[in-house]
């Protein structure tokens, strides 16, 4: 049987964040849990329905609201001027939980599946066939060392979603559109010099 939803204005949905995150307030992140566990599993599903990742929404929630639980210290929560942005920081985490599922479970079906390589495949073929499997979007991750540069590869590259966009989803990782512009370019810097990433594109 479903919880009840428990409706808040964006005032007592503000207020109840404060306390769960600066009193440590069991229960207000219970309110809160109750509250937006389906926005985050709605997030959830769109996520891993992108990278075919093979979990349910609700488990992805509630690994996503555990990470927020443990990430959201008291001294972080002035970084949070807004619902929105708060809202904002759930959004990220259930992004990032995602992303490191779909790490592992392509790390795990390497393992039982040998790598077959055809006879006289071009090295772009091989390219392609790599980013089917996976493997480039595991490298490409594997690069990525903040939750901006996560965040930025799964808005980017795989959503497809201009800067200004980003920074309107993100404001408590993007203070302004230059911010994504650099760590755009700081990630696209190691890339190139990733020297797996190197060896893959010449086959």
């Amino acid at each position: 049987m479903n919880a009840p939803t428990i409706e808040l204005t964006e005032h007592e949905g503000y207020d109840m964040f404060r306390r769960a995150i600066v009193g440590r307030d069991g229960q207000a992140w219970a309110v809160i849990y109750t509250r937006y566990r389906g926005l985050m599993m709605a997030w959830a599903r769109r996520f891993s329905t992108r990278l075919s990742v093979d979990e349910l929404a609700d488990d992805l929630a509630d690994q996503a609201f555990a990470r927020a639980w443990s990430a959201l210290t008291p001294e972080r929560f002035s970084q949070f001027p807004t619902l929105a942005s708060l809202l904002a920081y759930l959004r990220t985490c259930v992004s990032s939980t995602v992303i490191d599922i779909a790490r592992a479970q392509v790390a795990h079906e390497r393992r039982i599946q040998p790598v077959e390589q055809e006879q006289g495949t071009s090295a772009e073929q091989h390219v392609i066939d790599e980013l089917e499997r996976g493997e480039l979007w595991q490298l490409v991750n594997a690069v990525a060392r903040t939750a901006e540069e996560r965040t930025l590869l799964l808005e980017s590259f795989v959503h497809d979603q201009p800067p200004r966009v980003i920074q309107a989803r993100h404001p408590e990782l993007f203070p302004n559109i230059d911010a994504i512009y650099r760590t755009k370019r700081n990630l696209l810097e190691r890339l190139q010099r990733n020297p797996q990433l190197q060896q893959l594109a010449v086959g």
